[in-house]
């Protein structure tokens, strides 16, 4: 007789303004062999996970954390939008040099969010957590001169679950 079995693993990644501190999770499951009486455990680490708002668009996100050093993080996020469009972050929370980028859409669709260059972006780490409360968004920046087209304000959320030691290869497209 052969046994089948069929584990469905499901990790939900949402992010609030509330402390959520997840734990890796593990599944004991029955082994697949008949022959023998043997158990087997699966440890899933949790996905980081990110919230960016533009105004009353929000962004849920899969996060990749990065802490190259004392007090300073890089979280690069993928998600979709309600639209099913491509959704990628980039959020640079560095000491003099913070930065908040979600391009959303492709090709001739393609938009970037940017945080406005004038004015001051803070931020704050606290338990893994990392919040830019409050974000001034806008899009087609033009470094030369400046000028750009306002957005809307938001806010950046990003809960770092596990901290990885460089950037994801698919940051680089």
């Amino acid at each position: 007789m052969l046994l089948g079995m069929v584990t469905v693993l499901a990790t939900t990644c949402s992010v609030t303004d509330e402390p959520n501190r997840a734990e890796p999770t593990s599944t004991t499951s029955p082994s697949a062999t008949a022959a023998t009486d043997s158990t087997s455990t699966t440890t899933t680490v949790p996905v980081s996970a990110g919230l960016i708002r533009i105004g009353p668009a929000s962004y849920d996100l899969d996060v990749t954390c990065i802490a190259p050093g004392a007090g300073e993080l890089l979280a690069v996020g993928v998600g979709r939008d309600v639209n099913d469009k491509p959704v990628e972050a980039f959020v640079q929370a560095f000491l003099g040099e913070p930065y908040v980028g979600l391009r959303v859409g492709t090709g001739q669709e393609e938009v970037l969010f940017e945080s406005r260059l004038e004015g001051v972006l803070e931020f704050s780490i606290a338990d893994d957590v990392l919040r830019f409360p409050e974000v001034d968004f806008v899009t087609d920046l033009d470094l030369v001169s400046g000028e750009f087209t306002p957005a809307g304000l938001g806010s950046v959320v990003i809960e770092c679950r596990a901290y990885e030691d460089e950037l994801p290869p698919t940051m680089f497209r």
